[in-house]
């Protein structure tokens, strides 16, 4: 109940702003916030201070002024008078502390209150939000009038309250008021267009955007608001599976999958950090349903910072979803955002850095879960491996493909199998683009890494292509593709095995192999046959199946990828290619028929230059360069009519 000084108290006392708070009010309250909402992230951070410092109060055993036993935030409404009051149960302020607090801008009681705790023995300052003194009046925002009602948690002080209207120049101070119980109320006399806070839907929604992991209960409507708790703060040994898994469900939008990784850290360099990050099992930019947004929030003291952030997370790394909480990061005057880049840049690298690092130990420490993840993820760790350029080296490491050998593999991997005893030539991590394993089998340019019994790696995509492209270089050996390999001639027992493979095959031609002259003179025939289309002809011995292959090409992804841009800027046509390097079988069957044909008849050599005009083609479906098969089809159509008719 009031006090008997408190009934026999004076009459308010109307006082001045001091002269900077005065000509800043107009500032704070209608130009520093982006968002009207925060101003009740601001109240409610104040009021949550206020009740940690309650606890801290009575945890030391300090006198303590009767009121609420259970440590509270409470909103209600008056629809008929248009105000909104927060309350809580909390340490209040005495006259003194409000005209201190209150009257003067940029002063936070918190910051105060949190150099005291730290500078004391066994103190801990660590659950106080405020870092401001400047919130509070972001309830000018939507308010035409303030009146904050508070009683001290110290016994002997009285009661108070502080008025102030928006725009005002003074603000008025009198002993008693509204507040009979240790606390504070804010009660705010809403503006004609701020009547939406007057619906507790809409309070409880912005109560869980801002201030949902808040520690203490805030109440809108008499039902409990922020029912989640901070699993960042607690220790990562004392939370439970099931518990991560509740708060992944219940913290985030469209998380309704059980997540496939969880990674929670606290560091301490270069400052505090508190962190939880969720990787999911499926993702939604697949199947064009639109790309993901940057899923990791930064928060400061379980408060809403920013969320999402970001700048505390790559985009690559959209898939993640997760709060990073660092209670000194330096933040601008309204609490949106981080003030310094530098320290966000330095945390941004805390954060990746852990990541790669969890990922690279769960390949190790469960193979197939992870590549059910990698499956689904991969894309993104490859867009990472693209752009990311200081982390590229790392995140080639978390990196799968398929392999000749018929298994998943990653670089590490393939460079550990790679034999120790090869010239430097040879010592490189070779990739071979196709549409499908079966494809990549049947290449021409896979025929020289079966004959050596060389590994292969195997990839599908156009980015894939693109981002070894990209990477250059793995552990300090050259990334290149199958079409430039060279791999040295084939080993004695590989050659000797060919060797058998050609006596024992059936048919005249098959055993034969144009010698070296005859190789020479149907190089040249080529050549003057197709002037526009070859730059050289040469022979090897390299290739067992196929008859001919394009080299030192262009990559046939990366001309699709070249293709894929110019359709969607201005649909201009790709360049034509340029004259082709051929390499032809000697011991080829087609080859050697197509020698005979073209010193033959006429009909023979007219059947001859069809001939060569395929056989080059086919080099370029092999390669990926056919930038449209149908124009082969002319071609095709006189071979059919000349294997027909047998006239030219």
């Amino acid at each position: 109940a009031p006090s008997a000084a408190d009934a026999d108290a004076p009459p308010a006392e109307e006082r001045r702003f001091q002269a900077e708070t005065a000509s800043l009010l107009n500032i704070v309250s209608n130009a520093l916030y982006t968002e009207r909402e925060v101003f009740l992230r601001e109240l409610l951070s104040n009021a949550s201070d206020a009740l940690e410092k309650c606890r801290q109060r009575r945890v030391a055993n300090e006198p303590t002024a009767d009121g609420d036993d259970e440590l509270k935030i409470t909103i209600t409404v008056d629809q008929d008078a248009k105000t909104l009051t927060i309350e809580d149960s909390g340490i209040g302020m005495t006259s003194d502390e409000l005209a201190t607090n209150l009257g003067t801008i940029a002063l936070s009681g918190s910051k105060k209150f949190a150099a005291e705790a730290a500078a004391a023995e066994g103190g801990d300052a660590s659950a106080i939000i405020g870092r401001f003194g400047v919130g509070f009046y972001s309830a000018f925002m939507v308010g035409s009038k303030v009146t904050v009602a508070s009683r001290s948690a110290d016994p002997a002080a009285a009661a108070a309250t502080w008025v102030s209207a928006d725009g005002a120049e003074t603000y008025s101070l009198a002993p008693g008021g509204g507040k009979t119980s240790r606390g504070t109320k804010v009660t705010i006399d809403l503006k004609d267009d701020a009547a939406e806070y007057l619906k507790e839907p809409r309070l409880r929604e912005v109560v869980q955007k801002y201030s949902n992991f808040v520690s203490f209960p805030i109440e809108v409507g008499g039902e409990v608001a922020n029912g989640v708790g901070a699993v960042w703060t607690r220790d990562p040994r004392e939370v439970k599976e099931e518990e991560y898994e509740a708060f992944y469900k219940r913290a985030f939008k469209g998380a309704w999958d059980t997540p496939s990784y969880h990674l929670h850290f606290r560091a301490d360099a270069p400052l505090d950090v508190k962190c939880v990050l969720f990787l999911p099992s499926f993702h939604t930019e697949k199947g064009g349903l639109g790309r993901l947004e940057p899923g990791v929030g930064l928060y400061s003291r379980k408060v809403r910072i920013e969320d999402p952030c970001p700048d505390i997370a790559p985009d690559w790394c959209r898939f993640a979803k997760g709060v990073v909480d660092s209670e000194d990061l330096p933040l601008s005057i309204s609490r949106e955002k981080a003030q310094d880049k530098r320290l966000i840049a330095k945390l941004q690298d805390v954060v990746v850095r852990k990541l790669l690092r969890f990922l690279q130990d769960a390949a190790k420490k469960d193979r197939e879960k992870y590549l059910e993840w990698h499956a689904e993820f991969s894309t993104f760790l490859k867009e990472g491996a693209c752009h990311d350029h200081a982390r590229r080296a790392e995140i080639a490491k978390l990196l799968y493909f398929d392999s000749s050998t018929g298994a998943q593999t990653s670089l590490d991997e393939y460079v550990a199998r790679t034999p120790a005893d090869l010239p430097e030539a040879q010592d490189k991590i070779y990739y071979l683009h196709a549409p499908t394993r079966d494809l990549a089998l049947a290449s021409p340019y896979y025929e020289a890494f079966k004959a050596s019994g060389r590994e292969c790696l195997f990839v599908y995509n156009a980015i894939d292509d693109f981002v070894m492209t990209n990477l250059g270089e793995h552990n300090g050996r050259k990334i290149v593709p199958a079409e430039a390999a060279d791999l040295g001639p084939p080993s004695p027992a590989k050659e000797e095995e060919s060797k058998n493979k050609e006596d024992g095959a059936a048919g005249p031609a098959s055993s034969k192999k144009l010698d070296e002259a005859a190789a020479t003179a149907l190089g040249a025939w080529l050549l003057a046959t197709l002037p526009e289309r070859l730059a050289s002809v040469e022979s090897t011995d390299r290739l067992t199946d196929s008859p001919a292959v394009v080299f030192d090409a262009e990559s046939g992804a990366m001309r699709r990828m070249m293709a894929l841009v110019a359709q969607q800027s201005d649909g201009a046509p790709l360049p034509p290619l340029p004259k082709q390097k051929l390499r032809v079988n000697p011991a080829h069957p087609v080859v050697v028929a197509l020698h005979a044909a073209s010193s033959g008849s006429s009909d023979e050599k007219a059947r001859a230059e069809a001939a060569a005009h395929q056989l080059l083609d086919n080099a370029l479906v092999a390669a990926g360069l056919m930038d449209d098969p149908r124009t082969m089809l002319p071609n095709l159509n006189k071979l059919l009519e000349l294997a027909l008719t047998g006239k030219a």
